[in-house]
């Protein structure tokens, strides 16, 4: 045997993992880097991004499937009414029309067409399972091709929910900060809002605020309008806000003191959040940690020790 061979081998392992190291580490400082907001003006708010080109690829698509969709759901309605089959998809299309409300409503979709992706996608992932399985010669391939031919867009969906209601909870204490200093200046809580909405820029809460302070000037009551925003949003935070602004306006308490209250409330709970996303940084740096820096810290430490022995076996 090559003397040298055991030598190549612990030196090509140490490579391979160094190597594979700094690109993991990279590509997540690449990854964040590209998360961030572009503009110092969006700092406490993630900007809107515009829609990416994969959906607006398949929004077409996605458009005549569901008016196939919606189409078939009348036919049925007006031949077996509206119970049975026909009630629980119009509320399945009430429920993704939530939903979809939760999330901004990405790419201008509607609750057909949504159902119309996930025909889409299931019938694109089914293609593609079919060549799978014939390459492999499994059909289990497929199986898992289906499967996530449904999932897929659900779990997109939901990612676009999570990352909207962290936007709007992160710009909360911001944003109450400014209204509570106008309310506290003298202005209405309409005209309020109309001042600090183009402070938040092109973020989640400004859309929300904005779709408020539209709604006021057509004449909606404020109580009904804030109802419908947290029903937009269902998120905790947004419920706290419009309930307790509803109770002020009912009991006709000043806005002020109640509007610093929260602000601090929410500020606290920010900060609690951050501090438990810090303390579970151990955790999530484990696996990292034992897969790749600690086999490239044993190889450099113990591969003299290593090389040393096997020269010993087989060099004689």
């Amino acid at each position: 045997m090559n003397p040298g061979l055991p030598e190549t081998v612990l030196y090509s392992a140490a490579v391979g993992l160094s190597v594979c190291t700094f690109v993991l580490y990279f590509y997540s400082l690449y990854a964040e880097y590209r998360s961030r907001p572009k503009d110092a003006a969006h700092f406490f708010g993630e900007s809107r991004r515009s829609d990416s080109a994969l959906l607006q690829f398949l929004k077409p698509p996605a458009a005549f499937f569901g008016h196939f969709i919606a189409l078939s759901v009348r036919r049925l309605e007006l031949r077996f009414g509206k119970e049975g089959i026909v009630r629980y998809l119009n509320d399945l299309r009430f429920r993704v029309q939530r939903a979809l409300a939760g999330a901004g409503n990405p790419g201008g979709l509607t609750a057909d067409e949504y159902l119309g992706l996930m025909v889409v996608s299931l019938l694109l992932w089914c293609g593609l399972g079919v060549v799978l399985a014939i390459a492999a010669a499994s059909g289990l391939l497929l199986f898992f091709a289906l499967t996530a031919g449904i999932i897929h867009p659900v779990f997109w969906l939901r990612k676009k929910i999570k990352q909207r209601q962290n936007d709007i909870r992160n710009l909360m204490p911001y944003a109450l900060d400014l209204l509570t200093l106008s309310v506290e200046a003298g202005l209405d809580f309409s005209t309020a809002l109309v001042r600090i909405t183009p402070k938040l820029g092109a973020t989640a809460l400004a859309e929300e605020f904005g779709e408020v302070v539209r709604q006021m000037r057509l004449g909606r009551p404020r109580s009904e309008t804030l109802r419908e925003m947290a029903d937009r949003v269902h998120m905790a935070d947004v419920n706290t806000f419009c309930s307790s602004l509803i109770q002020a306006d009912e009991l006709g308490a000043d806005l002020g003191p109640v509007l610093r209250i929260l602000a601090d409330q929410m500020r606290n709970e920010r900060a609690n959040r951050a501090e438990k996303k810090a303390m579970e940084a151990p955790v999530k740096i484990l696996f990292p940690l034992i897969f790749f820096i600690f086999p490239t810290v044993f190889i450099i430490l113990f591969s003299p020790f290593a090389i040393g022995y096997l020269n010993t076996i087989f060099g004689g």
